[in-house]
């Protein structure tokens, strides 16, 4: 069985190096909503179905990548996020993306979603595309799920291609031959 993950494409969208906390989350939120920028990646030949994000970046790639069944799941669409702490000061992006994901880590009661619920909604929709050990799976995601899905995967057996930020409409294949 074959995995195959891809990052939705750049997101078109403009963001100021320093931020204060309201403008993190206004940013965050334009985010959610923005165009892309789609590039040349089309990977019909080796999937069977695709698994999508519900979140229209991730449909745009999907729908432009891949042309045959795609399902689109709330369980993949990003992890939330929002400024941990109301500063009035501005501090880079970087920093909030940091202080965010730990407090994310740390099951932080000041992100929308804990870590807990972030990986039981992963593995729940991986148990689901495991279950067809026939296919060829495509899963159009986004970079912090995907860095999840990936260490769950070679959790279970596969072996792939690594990485620790997935980059933007670039194809990682991950493969398990006792499935």
């Amino acid at each position: 069985m074959k995995i195959g993950l891809v990052r939705h494409f750049k997101v078109d969208i403009m963001r100021s190096f320093f931020m204060n906390a309201e403008e993190f989350d206004k940013y965050t939120a334009e985010y959610d909503v923005a165009g892309v920028i789609k590039n040349e990646l089309v990977v019909d030949k080796e999937w069977d179905k695709c698994y999508c994000s519900s979140l229209s970046r991730a449909i745009t790639t999907a729908k432009t990548i891949y042309h045959g069944e795609i399902i689109l799941t709330d369980k993949l669409v990003e992890i939330p996020t929002v400024a941990g702490v109301k500063l009035k000061f501005h501090i880079p992006y970087h920093l909030w993306a940091i202080l965010n994901r730990i407090a994310w880590i740390r099951n932080h009661t000041s992100q929308p979603e804990s870590r807990k619920l972030t990986l039981k909604r992963i593995n729940e929709i991986l148990d689901v595309i495991l279950e067809e050990k026939d296919k060829n799976i495509l899963i159009v995601s986004h970079a912090g799920i995907l860095y999840e899905v990936r260490k769950i995967l070679l959790a279970r057996g596969f072996h792939g291609n690594r990485f620790l930020k997935a980059s933007n409409g670039k194809l990682y294949v991950y493969e398990n031959k006792n499935l």
